[in-house]
């Protein structure tokens, strides 16, 4: 890093030469260079030798050579008398590039994998899409026949992270079989990759649906499930074995620095993980009593523990079948559906579906989550809710899974940004967690307002789910700085929530594979409550619930900073048209 640094003094110090087009244009400009760099560095929607990408070492030192350079030209530009616009433009583009920068630095990219999560499973996302042509049956089919390319190169990359130290431990993976093991099928129809190839599209002759079947048999007999085989063979007698035996961040290769600058990155902010630490307490603490309210209005005379207890094994809080935790689910978010305009001035054009988390990853995945999709696209948001081992999805989360995954969560904000087609392109598909997970948690608050939670337990639901993010508070710094062991990680999440045991072990391994993602609910959400409070105490009467929320979605994902200024910005403005 002090390498880079130094780099970067140089170049900054240096006067710039001949510039001719404005700071404005000079971003536009940066942003459209970096979209066209990651469009077309690999076509992957073209007769590209590499289909799936590249991922050779030697893709990454390119990858950083241009996203460095990009950097070094935006700290040249000067940012006064730049329009507020183009100062969010600058800014998310710095943030971005920035922790590309970080990726390579620490070398991310030896450890592709987290246990609900990887490069195999991102693969096998290619057999959900709709193939309804022949020009995009034949480029899911070369996909296919490039997978062990694909996979060789991602272990090429494992096997250099497990000499250096840069790996997964084991301890979190376990249930990761399922993730490769399920593919390994000896009868092609059962494979997820032969569904494209149980219904002829409308519109593809019978020669060409039978040669695209045909090959795609081929495909996936020779290229898929020998690979899925290799993945087997690779994670049972190399990765397995030799994997680290620490849990946190700090014990990787210049640990405590690559932790400090996932915090940064995940929160939008500079506080330190102590700082974190001590936030996330205090909230525990102050959720703590609410919950012991709730316990007290349902005559609970047991201990806090007792209740959860309680909650954890009472059939009645459990669905008895799939199709009824779906339908319920589904109930939910249609009740939501005909409350937003009590709160939003604007509504998403594009709907979402309630569907199962797919069987490929659901014995290791979180209770839901969204999955979004193109507003060009023929496919609806996804709202997925988990139905595998039903006695661990507790039916009085459901309303705050719902709000957070579904809307006012994750399908709204997310299909709002897409609508944004003034933004330059790449803050349409920006992701920045601290907004958007916050928002997810803010989405779950805003169900009490809303009259969502129908009785004390849900209403303890709420505040479990709540619980649950201030919990990551503590338990991400205790795991990657503070030396914590995965039972005292288990301990604390199990004590202090009403989550099933199943749901607490699977975010523990989350936590240790990913580190200081887990900070980003809590964090989003203190500020947007923060600031929303900042609104109502200087507007009083004037303050209009459906405008803050739209100003809030009006830009897309930003950072906490930049959502900061925002609202100071709206509340001048609206002080001003009250003094007139």
């Amino acid at each position: 890093m002090k390498k880079i640094l130094l780099l970067l003094t140089f170049f900054v110090t240096q006067k710039a030469i001949g510039q001719t087009i404005s700071a404005k244009e000079t971003i536009l400009k940066i942003a459209a260079d970096l979209e066209k760099f990651n469009r077309t560095e690999f076509p992957r929607d073209t007769v590209s030798a590499y289909p799936l990408g590249s991922f050779a070492e030697a893709d990454f030192q390119r990858r950083f050579n241009f996203q460095l350079a990009t950097y070094m030209q935006l700290l040249k530009i000067d940012s006064k008398g730049l329009a507020f616009d183009d100062l969010i433009n600058l800014e998310l583009l710095k943030h971005e590039v920035k922790n590309q920068l970080t990726v390579f630095e620490y070398q991310e990219y030896l450890n592709p994998i987290l246990s609900d999560d990887g490069f195999h499973i991102d693969f096998a996302f290619i057999a959900s899409s709709n193939y309804k042509t022949k020009q995009s049956l034949d480029l899911y089919i070369r996909k296919l026949n490039a997978f062990p390319t694909y996979t060789d190169q991602h272990l090429d990359l494992m096997r250099k992270g497990l000499k250096i130290g840069i790996s997964q431990p084991k301890i979190a993976l376990k249930g990761y079989e399922s993730t490769y093991e399920q593919h390994i099928v000896a009868n092609i129809e059962q494979s997820v990759f032969w569904k494209p190839f149980v219904t002829k599209p409308y519109g593809i002759s019978d020669d060409d649906w039978n040669s695209a079947v045909e090959t795609g048999k081929k495909a996936i007999s020779l290229s898929v499930i020998p690979t899925f085989q290799k993945i087997k063979t690779f994670f049972d007698n190399e990765y397995y074995p030799q994997t680290r035996t620490t849990l946190g961040a700090s014990n990787f290769p210049k640990g405590n620095a690559f932790y400090n600058e996932k915090v940064k990155f995940y929160t939008t902010t500079n506080l330190t993980p102590t700082a974190i630490f001590d936030i996330g307490e205090a909230e525990v603490k102050r959720i703590k009593r609410e919950m012991l309210d709730v316990m007290r209005e349902v005559n609970f005379t047991g201990s806090l523990k007792d209740f959860i207890q309680t909650l954890r094994t009472d059939p009645k809080f459990y669905a008895t079948s799939p199709e009824s935790l779906l339908k319920e689910a589904a109930y939910i978010a249609k009740k939501i559906d005909g409350k937003l305009p009590q709160f939003f001035g604007k509504l998403p054009r594009q709907p979402y579906g309630v569907v199962p988390v797919p069987d490929f990853l659901a014995p290791s995945y979180t209770s839901g989550r969204y999955s979004g999709a193109s507003i060009t696209s023929t496919r609806s948001g996804s709202y997925w809710v988990n139905t595998y081992n039903l006695n661990s999805r507790t039916l009085y989360t459901l309303e705050a899974l719902t709000l957070h995954e579904a809307v006012p969560g994750h399908h709204l904000q997310s299909a709002l940004t897409q609508e944004l087609t003034h933004l330059p392109k790449f803050r349409q598909n920006l992701y920045i967690n601290a907004f958007g997970e916050g928002w997810g948690l803010y989405s779950e608050y805003l169900g009490t307002e809303l009259g969502l939670y129908k009785d004390p337990y849900s209403r303890f639901g709420r505040l479990t789910y709540e619980m649950w993010r201030a919990c990551r508070l503590v338990i991400d710094v205790g795991i990657h700085e503070k030396n914590w062991t995965r039972e005292q990680a288990v301990s604390y999440l199990a004590d202090n929530t009403a989550l099933s045991l199943h749901e607490v072990n699977t975010e523990i391994n989350r936590y240790i594979c990913w580190p200081g993602q887990a900070l980003a609910y809590k964090m989003g959400e203190i500020k947007i409550k923060e600031l929303r409070q900042r609104a109502e105490t200087q507007l009083k009467d004037k303050f209009d619930i459906r405008v803050f929320h739209d100003l809030v979605l009006s830009q897309g994902t930003v950072t906490l900073s930049i959502l900061d200024t925002m609202i100071d910005q709206y509340i001048a403005e609206e002080l001003k048209k009250i003094k007139k």
